[in-house]
């Protein structure tokens, strides 16, 4: 059985928590066992920069020639 992605363990909205619900989230993660290391963090991090690297290139060369 295929493990899932380790990015899908906060979800798309905890990028808009401010620091209270941020930290009630990491606590919460904390206590269901699910929040990663730091390793598994940065590991998670880097496998995703890889993945949309490519894309986030190419938008930000799009978005400068129409600011040309």
């Amino acid at each position: 059985m295929k493990e899932p992605k380790k990015a899908k363990i906060l979800p798309i909205r905890a990028l808009k928590l401010g620091p209270t619900q941020f930290r009630a989230e990491v606590e919460r993660l904390q206590a269901e066992g699910r929040m990663p290391s730091l390793s598994e963090l940065l590991d998670m991090i880097a496998e995703i920069r890889a993945e949309y690297r490519g894309r986030i290139l190419t938008a930000r060369a799009e978005n400068k020639r129409r600011k040309s």
